[in-house]
């Protein structure tokens, strides 16, 4: 049993040897740098701020560019979700 464990050991650090001289030999030859420096060179695109607005439904704020809209009392509202404006719709008309 000490015998197997000994052998595996000894393969971990043969693979382990082979593995650093691949990626030693991959870095001098430039092998894999370019996906590293295009990540690295990459800026996040600069989000636009943008007005939120509140669902009078959920009281959840959503940015005004990704709301449904409806005219309620001659008032445009924003809403998150077609399911929100329509209990609102129909809350509005029940209370008619």
């Amino acid at each position: 049993m000490i015998r197997g464990l000994v052998y595996l050991l000894y393969v971990l650090i043969v693979l382990l040897i082979v593995r650093m001289v691949s990626r030693s030999l991959a870095g001098l030859f430039g092998a894999g740098n370019d996906v590293r420096r295009s990540r690295a060179t990459t800026r996040p695109t600069a989000r636009k701020a943008e007005d939120l607005v509140r669902d009078p439904v959920c009281h959840t704020y959503i940015p005004r560019s990704r709301a449904l809209t409806a005219v309620v009392g001659g008032r445009e509202e924003y809403y998150c979700s077609e399911a929100c404006r329509e209990r609102a719709r129909t809350g509005a008309a029940r209370a008619s």
